[in-house]
């Protein structure tokens, strides 16, 4: 994804006019609610692969989508990244995950 596209995530979910080439494909709105959070949106990109690296393993997946969020996870910075659970039995993984994107 270039970083045009990147660096203006909260135009492109706001509804701005921006020009997204051939990724519009790629780009999906997320509706969500959390604690303290109602009617949110986050954007998400449609991956074709997304590595996750398990100690001495490397798992591949493909056709998932990646939540965009340009905050912090926790208070202490110790989360950069969730993973579904489905993700995790489907790959008969524990949760000692790393994440590249």
């Amino acid at each position: 994804m270039p970083d045009y596209i990147l660096n203006n995530l909260n135009e492109i979910i706001n509804g701005k006019e921006f020009d997204l080439e051939d990724y519009s494909s790629k780009i999906r709105i997320i509706p969500f609610t959390s604690l303290g959070k109602e009617n949110g949106i986050i954007l998400g990109l449609k991956a074709d692969n997304v590595e996750i690296d398990l100690e001495e393993n490397t798992i591949n997946i493909t056709d998932v989508i990646i939540g965009i969020y340009n905050g912090h996870l926790s208070k202490n910075g110790k989360y950069k990244a969730l993973i579904g659970l489905d993700l995790l039995e489907t790959s008969n993984i524990d949760n000692k995950l790393a994440v590249k994107i």
